[in-house]
């Protein structure tokens, strides 16, 4: 794979690396661990999944589309699946790249208003949040993984499974 040269081909980059290693954290679950959770007031594996899915859609239709509606994100009824849970992780991230590709770089300067929050940062920035927040949940379910005696992926790049360079 070439080396990307430019801001937006290094964020699409890691946008799709890392939803990659999300997506091979979630085929590790076992399926009838998905409603698992660590302690009470935490979130389970599948509402990490699913917070992961719908933070993305929120800014990103907000941040491309001024589409600032939180009510389209409640939790969806019934059981979280890994099948559903798989499909709202890839048409978010779809949607991004989507939107992505009608960027060009002059346009991250943008400065990007989202309601709620005291700060007004560039589209680029909130574009490396999203990257972000993604790997900070991401963490968050390797650890849960760890407590339900799963090894985690590596995670920065989709590799074979269990095969960890961090781990000798």
């Amino acid at each position: 794979m070439p080396e990307p040269v430019d801001e937006l081909s290094v964020l699409r980059e890691h946008l799709e690396r890392y939803r990659g290693v999300t997506l091979q954290t979630l085929e590790m679950v076992p399926e009838e661990k998905l409603p698992w959770y660590p302690a009470v007031a935490q979130f389970t594996f599948a509402q990490q999944f699913l917070h992961i899915a719908q933070t993305e859609e929120f800014y990103s239709r907000g941040i491309f589309d001024s589409e600032w509606d939180p009510k389209r994100f409640d939790e969806p009824k019934g059981r979280l699946t890994r099948a559903m849970l798989r499909r709202k992780l890839e048409d978010a991230r779809q949607f991004t790249l989507q939107k992505l590709a009608e960027v060009n770089s002059g346009q991250l300067d943008r400065v990007v208003s989202v309601p709620d929050i005291p700060v007004q940062w560039p589209l680029r920035s909130w574009l490396w949040y999203l990257i972000g927040h993604e790997i900070h949940h991401k963490a968050q379910l390797a650890l849960y993984l760890r407590q339900i005696g799963v090894t985690p992926p590596f995670f920065a790049y989709v590799l074979p499974p269990g095969v960890r360079p961090d781990i000798r």
